[in-house]
């Protein structure tokens, strides 16, 4: 056997040499993120879940529900959060409510909505969409 043949490694002998590290524990849950989830839900930047439990509420129950504290967030082209979400404090969520009931338009090009969201809490948050106008905040 030559030289440069006795040199030579299968590579299964170079396996064999490289040194083992267990593999990481595989992710179980979905990360927790901001926005719309693969699983239809909603979570908030605190991490927060919510299900949706009205498609569309009107402009009264809106106002309804800002007054009594739920989370306000705008989706402005309607895209369903490909651009992302703007999560209004609760100094914007007081202006909203202090300029009254918001103004939904539908129309060929543009399709207003809100829809009610719930936590296993209790929190209510509400998602507004595209051509939704309401006070000086959501114009």
């Amino acid at each position: 056997m030559s030289k440069r043949k006795a040199q030579l490694r299968t590579f299964a002998e170079m396996l064999a040499a490289v040194p083992r590290e267990p593999a990481p524990d595989p992710v179980t849950d979905e990360p927790a993120r901001a926005g719309r989830r693969d699983d239809g839900t909603m979570a908030d930047p605190a991490g927060r879940v919510y299900t949706c439990v009205r498609e569309t509420v009107s402009a009264t129950a809106a106002l309804a529900a800002a007054a009594a504290g739920a989370v306000v967030v705008w989706d402005p082209c309607g895209c369903g959060g490909g651009c992302g979400f703007r999560w209004l404090g609760e100094a914007e969520t007081a202006r909203l409510v202090a300029s009254g009931p918001p103004r939904i338009r539908c129309n060929k090009r543009r399709n207003g909505n809100i829809s009610l969201w719930r936590s296993a809490d209790g929190t209510v948050l509400l998602l507004a969409e595209d051509a939704v106008f309401w006070g000086d905040v959501l114009a």
